[in-house]
């Protein structure tokens, strides 16, 4: 502005002065300002772009500060990914922007090549150099297997050499590249840091560089796409977030796989789906033994699944809260176990069912042996067991809080007459539970007159009321007729909003 001479030399010009800045902060401001400057060529902004992401900065920010779309800022960065050569050839001019974006679909091997056609009278347009690059069969000399086990044909001439001599059957090379590339990589991770395995058309160089001195370095192997095998060493990551580094990864000018259009519309895939399941559920409505046999392996094959017919086991089974000692978890156990020997799946020495017993015993692949098995039950066991099952699942829905309405569990309770005490006794894990107070009061109401109990710890108290339940309340002795018969609130159905009320 002052040759244009509309300054003069006393003009006054901001300067900011940061200290104590370092080189990759530095290095970070003078990328966003040069952003914000006019013009820049494509190869720079890339480079940019990249100098933005590498110490962690996001894809959104860039966009922000620039006013470019995201897709735009991806086509910049595959601009950093290529040959210096290449990019140099760029800056210079020699060819258009259409045409470096077409040559970050090659390996650096292959953008070296064309390089040289690129400077020829009649070079190649980008359109060629896509195609080329995307229809180009894999030549014999890119092999990293031993050449001997390529079985297909060869495309040559007599004077032609293994640069010039391709491989006919893509898919084969390719399997055998690959096959290689896994050996490869797990030779290199015996001696690297980290071994990054690709296949891209164009890997993000910018996201790695130089490891310094000691640093733990490790490889990047990229089986391209036309077979040639890249392998770079002595490489560390940039702190590139891992959102960007996988929006990033695949280049946007890459081709996206061609979907294949498939034999059968969604449509009548779903009509014929559903024809086969309502037939099949007749048909079972029709065989009340064969019904029984199914349904009896849905039961078994579908605890805790997430979909299709769903049932969890009551919390009563699982919960650390609930005690095992009762009455009623040993006849539940063992009812369990006879169903699971007379099915062949044989419970263990200490007594309890491979795998947990039935409710994660089986899956989905499980399920055709699970059948088998349920077809040899005779009609009696495969009626308990059809009834076993899903009573397993019924309880007391939020077992936090007392159960006092007039639930499906209270009606079939008390439809059953429910005699709670022939099932469960006042023991050690639940008198524990009671405050001091408490437990007097239970010792009162169920007539255990403790001399000196009045005096005593809650701990002795516990102790205590627990052999006086053991001992008084004999059923087939019936010793103490309160001992025998008491029963707190919170058990009865429905339950009473009290730990003493004895709802008998």
């Amino acid at each position: 502005m002052r040759k244009e001479g509309t300054i003069d030399d006393a003009y006054p010009v901001p300067v900011e002065i940061l200290d104590g800045m370092d080189n990759e902060n530095a290095a970070r401001i003078a990328a966003v300002e040069n952003l914000q400057r006019e013009q820049l060529h494509p190869l720079d902004e890339g480079e940019a772009f990249a100098r933005l992401l590498q110490p962690g900065g996001s894809v959104e920010a860039i966009t922000e500060k620039t006013g470019l779309s995201m897709a735009t800022v991806r086509r910049r960065l595959a601009l950093a990914s290529l040959t210096p050569e290449v990019k140099k050839a760029f800056l210079s001019g020699l060819f258009t922007l259409r045409v470096a974006e077409a040559l970050t679909l090659g390996s650096r091997g292959q953008q070296r090549s064309l390089l040289e056609s690129l400077r020829s009278p009649e070079p190649p347009d980008a359109d060629d150099i896509r195609d080329l690059l995307l229809g180009q069969k894999p030549t014999l000399a890119m092999a990293i297997f031993p050449r001997e086990q390529y079985r297909g044909t060869l495309t040559t001439d007599l004077f032609a050499d293994d640069e010039t001599t391709y491989c006919d059957d893509i898919d084969q090379f390719l399997g055998l590249q690959n096959e290689a590339v896994t050996v490869l990589a797990e030779e290199k991770r015996g001696t690297a840091a980290w071994v990054e395995a690709l296949h891209l058309h164009s890997v993000p160089w910018w996201q790695f560089r130089e490891a310094e001195g000691d640093e733990p370095s490790g490889v990047v192997i990229n089986l391209h796409p036309s077979g040639a095998v890249e392998i770079r060493e002595g490489l560390a990551r940039h702190a590139v977030k891992a959102s960007v580094s996988q929006a990033t990864r695949v280049s946007p000018i890459a081709p996206r796989p061609p979907r294949e259009r498939p034999a059968f519309s969604a449509e009548l895939l779903r009509h014929a789906g559903c024809q086969r399941s309502a037939i099949v559920q007749a048909a079972l409505l029709a065989n009340p033994r064969k019904a029984r046999e199914a349904a009896v392996t849905l039961l078994l094959v579908n605890y805790r699944r997430d979909s299709g017919i769903r049932l969890t086991l009551h919390e009563c089974h699982s919960s650390p809260a609930a005690g095992r000692s009762q009455r009623s978890h040993q006849f539940l156990k063992e009812a369990v176990d006879d169903s699971m020997t007379r099915l062949g799946f044989i419970t263990d020495a200490e007594g309890s069912v491979r795998h947990e017993g039935p409710f994660r015993l089986f899956n989905d692949q499980d399920a055709l042996a699970v059948l088998d098995a349920v077809r040899r039950l005779p009609d009696g066991h495969l009626d308990r067991l059809l009834s076993l099952l899903p009573l397993l699942c019924l309880g007391q829905d939020h077992v936090d809080a007392v159960d006092t309405g007039d639930t499906l569990f209270n009606r079939i309770a008390v439809d059953l007459g429910v005699d709670t005490r022939s099932w469960w006794k006042p023991d050690a894990a639940f008198l524990a539970l009671l405050t001091r107070e408490q437990l007097l009061q239970v010792a009162g109401e169920s007539g255990a007159h403790l001399k000196g109990m009045n005096g005593w710890t809650k701990r002795r108290l516990a102790d205590e009321l627990a052999v006086h339940f053991t001992v008084r309340s004999d059923p087939e002795k019936m010793r103490d007729r309160p001992a025998a018969t008491w029963l707190p609130g919170l058990l009865g159905f429905p339950a009473v909003a009290s730990v003493l009320k004895n709802p008998v």
